[in-house]
């Protein structure tokens, strides 16, 4: 374990970290955000001093503590947001910071949450009253809704940006097709309580709930599927999962599968040391890693590195912790 922040620590919660998805394998850029206003990037070096993890750059946004931060794509640009109606895109190669006012035709006090597709072309805010709002990545405007019943906790893209799945207060899945707005699923997650986060890989869909049951599905999308529903017309099937979870006791906050799908990552922010990771394969909770001696605290955001060589844990010590994954630079 290496705390890759070591050149500039944080004092407060680190509420974001992930890797540039286009950044080297060997030597990652790894971006991180918290509740003290700044935004860093590191270099991740190979090497195994401490020393050699390289801060790139820190901004600082006096006016909001940063609750969510996510590169745009594989652009150079992070969309940031707090507790606050306004949030900015800033572009790292200009150095240029966009601060988007509101969003117009929304009246939302806060944008706090948000996930951006895989490809960067829409930005989707966790909205009030059960609305997914959608933003061109580009353009930065609104461009649609999406509506579900009760209130939205949890909001994730398909691998090839062509779904979006979102749950929330009423413990139902609901999968859009982005290109006609259309509901094309809708199913009744096994465990029954109110989901907090979503993680999708090639094969599987991921619903973690706040009861700390993670149950993972099966998720090959059905090219007939896109034209079946529209709107909220589709009563909410059963789905069985193909694996229940059972290894946390509190809320799953966080998840999220490595790049080959191989390994699901699940935190929870209210318990010391709340981190399992899955092996998909298996479907087994790996039992050796982490151990009560891992020194996690409390777990706020992670992130794998592309090829999977790194898992990156920010954490409520302002620490992101680096681990190496061996299996994937033994291959």
């Amino acid at each position: 374990t290496r705390d890759a922040t070591l050149a500039d620590p944080s004092n407060s919660v680190v509420n974001a970290c992930q890797f540039h998805p286009g950044s080297d394998e060997d030597n990652p850029l790894l971006m991180t955000a918290g509740m003290d206003k700044m935004l860093r990037f590191f270099r991740i070096n190979d090497h195994d001093s401490e020393e050699n993890h390289t801060k790139i750059h820190g901004i600082h946004f006096p006016k909001m503590p940063i609750t969510c931060a996510s590169f745009l794509g594989d652009s150079g640009s992070v969309v940031l947001s707090g507790r606050r109606p306004f949030f900015y895109v800033y572009d790292a190669a200009s150095g240029n910071i966009q601060k988007i006012p509101s969003i117009v035709g929304r009246q939302e006090r806060s944008l706090e949450k948000f996930t951006i597709s895989p490809d960067g072309r829409i930005i989707a805010f966790l909205g009030n009253d059960g609305y997914v709002i959608l933003v061109d990545g580009k353009s930065k405007q609104w461009i649609g809704d999406l509506k579900m019943n009760g209130s939205v906790r949890a909001v994730v893209f398909s691998e090839d940006g062509e779904y979006i799945m979102g749950s929330g207060s009423d413990g139902d899945v609901y999968k859009w097709h982005i290109g006609s707005r259309r509901c094309v699923e809708r199913f009744h997650n096994e465990d029954g309580t109110i989901t907090s986060s979503l993680a999708v890989s090639s094969n599987f869909l991921a619903v973690g709930a706040e009861s700390g049951v993670v149950n993972l599905y099966n998720d090959r999308h059905s090219a007939a599927s896109a034209v079946r529903g529209r709107g909220l017309s589709l009563a909410a099937t059963e789905r069985t999962p193909i694996k229940s979870v059972m290894n946390m006791t509190t809320s799953a906050d966080n998840m999220c599968f490595n790049h080959d799908g191989q390994i699901l990552a699940m935190s929870s922010r209210r318990e010391t040391n709340g981190l399992k990771l899955l092996h998909v394969p298996t479907q087994t909770v790996f039992s050796n890693w982490p151990t009560s001696k891992t020194p996690l605290k409390y777990v706020w955001s992670m992130d794998f590195s592309p090829g999977s060589k790194y898992l990156a844990v920010g954490n409520d010590h302002g620490k992101c912790l680096l681990y190496r994954l061996k299996h994937y630079w033994d291959e």
